[in-house]
């Protein structure tokens, strides 16, 4: 015989065995599917993110950038978003852009990562981060600038490794970048003009990336995007062109035949200013010539026209008699002049010169100077050369010491560096030294065919304009404004206004604006009448009436547009065709022609009739089928659908009613055995198999 206590533990496990069975069974039904979302972890690991690097694009709201990683199968990404959308932590990236790009072999098996960017405003702050499908980069700054007066670093041969010292000539680099952007953190780019790697001896058989990652090395470079020219070191190992990613470069001028990875010919244009760099290792100067003159026929209205070059045509130190030195400079100032070339930017012979404003192969030292001391409207082109901007090496004067095309030059035996602010009118190059941050030279040209003010303004105003892909319909009043000033100026004036094309697309937008916000408009009235037409019953009654007619008088309010949009128009005619047929029907009846025969139909309506105290009942199936109820004198009629809906179970339900009171009942008979069992002492064996042979026959049943 069984114990209470056994019985009792029978009774919970059979009462948690059904209830589990129960709770499973529900969760399984009711648990929706988890959205999850898997987000990478940030990676800063040197092999995945080094040597990174911003380039100048074709034009100031573009932006290259590139890297090295380890990762050879990523895919080079880079997400852009407003410094405004970060909160210091998460990198906003529901409100980036993101951009893709391409990779390349580089150093060391490394990859070269490249990704293109576009859609820069001016003087707005944004934060980005680089991406290769995996991995994150940490999240960088990158301030923009105006582009109507701006400025620029000019930076001569850092030339990492050339002082026998990788480590040392690193932190000179580092050093000069520091000081440089502390007294002038609101520089808009950098142009590296050559040598940016020594690639010698002092490398013992390394790679010479290790003197890309001491070039790499100012935090800077993170944030300031470069012009690097190829310098005459970058053609003795690979490198510089899967380090920067240069605009515009030519497919076919200024390659460089022994060492192609130091790229070509290519230019760029920065506010009011078109700057064309030559690949001056290749000597075909038809070459550059043609490449130049292609380059100022897609941009005539730049005010200035600027070369960069590393090998210098006019300096004073090592390289001023080199026999390739001179040829450069019988080849290539007559090509200058040709082509009204304002100032020639070099490096390569690691002294400071300026030159006086040189034409036909001489000095042009009469020009007229204002009260600043600024050459105004100057004949001929200057030439400028600059210092080590690292300090890894400087090359002695030379004599004779006087030489003809010298205005200044000077061997300080300290890092220099030189800033460069460009106006509408007037061009200024600074010049200082890093041990104590103090001007050494300054030479400014000043156009005094500068565009009238008014033209200025308007360009001024236009630039200020977001640009296309962040425009919204609240600047619409803002680009009108532009229009109409660009209007109201004459066609000399219009000539000034070099970015009318950005003008022109901030109109394109506003104008594909306005037409998706007409479409909303469209979609959205049409959306209302179609949810009006949908609380139109299935089953029409006249009482149905009113819904019938205020979504008709809905959808005739709409355009045709509009009309056209509403996808349920057949429900509404279908139902005014219902109420206007249960009205003639009501009408008849009301003229006397109803019937108390409860089969008459009338106006072809068939009704179900239902009579209290008869076990007789019938029930029609049409939509307008209704039923028929009599007591006494009152007769009520409602529709079918009515009726019968309230018997149909629940869509979804787990267990009806039924099922839920026969379990309980079940539940209620085991534990009453259970009692039973127990007070009469019952053979628990024989009862327990003849309860399960019972549900067993139940169950085939």
């Amino acid at each position: 015989m069984i114990g209470h206590k056994k019985l009792a533990a029978l009774v919970v496990m059979l009462t948690v065995t059904l209830s589990g069975s129960l709770v499973t069974s529900g969760i399984a039904a009711t648990n929706p599917t988890g959205n999850n979302k898997v987000t990478a972890a940030a990676d800063d690991s040197q092999s995945n993110f080094t040597d990174i690097s911003l380039s100048v694009a074709s034009k100031a709201t573009d932006l290259n950038f590139t890297w090295y990683s380890l990762n050879s199968k990523g895919t080079p990404t880079v997400q852009v978003a407003l410094k405004s959308d970060f909160d210091g932590k998460t990198f906003p990236a529901d409100k980036a852009r993101t951009f893709k790009g391409n990779t390349s072999l580089g150093n060391n098996g490394m990859t070269s990562y490249k990704v293109n960017t576009n859609g820069f405003a001016e003087s707005t702050q944004y934060v980005y981060r680089l991406g290769d499908g995996t991995n994150w980069s940490p999240v960088y700054n990158y301030n923009t600038h105006q582009t109507s007066q701006y400025s620029f670093f000019y930076m001569g041969d850092p030339q990492i490794g050339a002082g026998g010292d990788i480590a040392k000539d690193s932190a000179g680099w580092v050093d000069t970048m520091n000081k440089a952007t502390q007294q002038f953190p609101n520089t808009n780019f950098m142009v590296s003009i050559g040598d940016q790697i020594n690639n010698g001896k002092e490398l013992n058989g390394q790679s010479n990336e290790v003197e890309y990652s001491g070039y790499f090395a100012p935090s800077q470079l993170k944030n300031l995007p470069i012009a690097a020219i190829a310098g005459n070191h970058e053609t003795y190992g690979p490198g510089h062109t899967t380090h920067f990613d240069a605009p515009n470069m030519s497919t076919q001028y200024g390659e460089f035949a022994s060492q192609p990875t130091s790229g070509a010919d290519y230019y760029f244009t920065y506010g009011n200013t078109l700057y064309m760099a030559l690949n001056s290792n290749d000597m075909n100067e038809e070459e550059h010539k043609q490449f130049m003159q292609d380059a100022i026929s897609k941009n005539p209205n730049a005010t200035w026209k600027i070369v960069l070059m590393h090998h210098s045509i006019y300096s004073s130190a090592d390289h001023e008699t080199d026999s390739d030195i001179i040829q450069r400079r019988n080849d290539l100032p007559p090509i200058f002049d040709s082509l009204g070339i304002d100032v020639v930017l070099d490096g390569h012979d690691h002294v400071y010169t300026r030159t006086y404003q040189m034409k036909g192969g001489q000095a042009q030292k009469n020009q007229k100077v204002d009260a600043e001391g600024r050459v105004i409207d100057p004949t001929g082109t200057l030439y400028m050369t600059v210092n080590s901007a690292s300090g890894s090496k400087y090359y002695k004067i030379q004599e004779p010491n006087n030489n003809y095309y010298e205005a200044k030059k000077e061997q300080l035996n300290t890092p220099t560096f030189s800033r460069v602010s460009v106006t509408s009118n007037s061009f200024t190059i600074a010049t200082y030294r890093t041990d104590t941050m103090t001007q050494t030279d300054s030479y400014t040209i000043v156009k005094s065919t500068e565009p009238n003010q008014a033209a200025v303004g308007v360009k001024d105003q236009i630039n200020n304009l977001p640009n296309s892909d962040s425009i919204s319909l609240n600047d619409a009043d803002k680009v009108q404004a532009a229009r109409n000033a660009y209007n109201a100026l004459d066609a000399g004036q219009q000539k000034f206004i070099t970015n009318l094309d950005k003008l022109t697309a901030d109109e394109s937008k506003i104008a594909q604006l306005k037409e998706a916000a007409k479409k909303q408009a469209d979609e959205k009235a049409a959306a209302a009448v179609s949810g009006k037409i949908n609380t139109i019953p299935n089953d029409i009654v006249l009482n149905a009436n009113k819904d019938v007619s205020d979504a008709r008088e809905a959808y005739d309010a709409l355009s045709n547009t509009q009309k056209a949009l509403v996808t349920n128009y057949d429900k509404l005619k279908s139902a005014e065709a219902t109420v206007k047929k249960l009205q003639t029907s009501n009408s008849n009846t009301n003229n006397g022609n109803k019937t108390s025969d409860s089969n008459t139909s009338s106006t072809n309506e068939k009704v179900a009739t239902s009579t209290q105290g008869s076990n007789t009942s019938s029930s029609a199936t049409t939509p307008d089928s209704s039923s028929t109820s009599t007591s006494g004198n009152s007769t009520s009629t409602t529709p079918v659908s009515s009726v019968t809906a309230t018997t149909l179970p629940k869509t979804g339900q787990f267990v009806d009613q039924n099922v839920l009171i026969g379990l309980g009942v079940l539940l209620i008979a085991i534990g009453s055995a259970v009692m039973v069992i127990y007070k009469k002492k019952i053979n628990l064996k024989d009862v327990v198999s003849r309860f399960f042979n019972s549900f067993a026959k139940h169950l085939r049943a």
